[in-house]
């Protein structure tokens, strides 16, 4: 006599479905799905949580829910088949006290050394090698205004010097800077130069289409 197991598993491969598309539909877990088409009972929940289970597979692939129950009391003992609760519904989640001992300790301050080490010679190796950082926020490159002004506004590192049209503009403290230029042409190019105490220069160009 075929199990309950056999008939949903026949069916499902009748309809050509995957266990994975019968646990998105059912939301019953694939390994839970392959024991219960196994007949592996132990690997299963009591007995109410499997009716559920059948029942809702049943139903999914349109077969007899009162028959396949029928089937699985049939077939079913609990003196062959003994359930267990599986230890993933009685804490699916197996929470880890973290520990500090002295060995992890000493590893956490030697990593950090490292990052730390590794930090300074990214820096230095930009102000020595590379241009320092700029950052045009407005206008953004082909703009097109009716206004004969724009406003230039940017960042870069606070010790930087900044140029906008070969005019040094102030920077504060954060290596903010704004500054107003007058469009006389219709389209005007807006260059901004930054450049760094080594010397370093970096530059951003924008351009502006002034519709009279």
């Amino acid at each position: 006599m075929r199990t309950v197991g056999q008939v949903l598993k026949e069916e499902r491969e009748r309809k050509f479905y995957t266990l994975d598309e019968i646990e998105k539909a059912t939301k019953i877990r694939k390994e839970l799905l392959e024991a219960l088409e196994a007949g592996e009972y132990s690997k299963l929940p009591p007995q109410t949580f499997v009716q559920g289970f059948i029942k809702n597979y049943g139903k999914f692939l349109k077969l007899s829910q009162s028959k396949l129950l029928a089937i699985y009391r049939r077939e079913f003992s609990e003196l062959k088949h003994p359930p267990r609760v599986l230890d993933s519904f009685k804490d699916p989640i197996e929470k880890k006290k973290f520990k500090l001992t002295p060995t992890r300790a000493l590893g956490g301050v030697v990593l950090g050394l490292v990052i730390i080490f590794f930090v300074y010679l990214w820096i230095q190796y930009r102000f020595l090698v590379g241009g320092p950082f700029l950052e045009v926020n407005q206008p953004v490159d082909q703009l097109s205004t009716t206004s004969s002004v724009v406003q230039v506004v940017g960042r870069t590192d606070p010790e930087a010097k900044v140029s906008i049209n070969n005019q040094e503009v102030g920077v504060d403290t954060f290596g903010r800077f704004s500054q107003e230029i007058k469009l006389i042409d219709n389209i005007s190019n807006i260059e901004i130069s930054a450049k760094s105490k080594k010397g370093q220069v970096i530059k951003i160009e924008r351009t502006v289409f002034l519709k009279k």
